[in-house]
């Protein structure tokens, strides 16, 4: 699996959140490891839904 596609019109916010969650960086520009925590309960929704496909490859 290398994309994974949210419908704006289905899922407009989750679609919009996914959009706007990036990684965090420090004040010089360097990426750090994970993506900060927040409100991004749909997103974790999301990688339940596919976790299972994810992990048979």
């Amino acid at each position: 699996m290398r994309k994974i596609c949210i419908d704006p019109v289905r899922c407009p916010l989750a679609h919009e959140k996914s959009r706007l969650k990036k990684y965090d960086h420090d004040c010089d520009g360097t990426w750090l490891e994970g993506i900060p925590d927040g409100n991004d309960h749909s997103i974790e929704a999301v990688r339940f839904a596919i976790m299972d496909d994810i992990l048979r490859g």
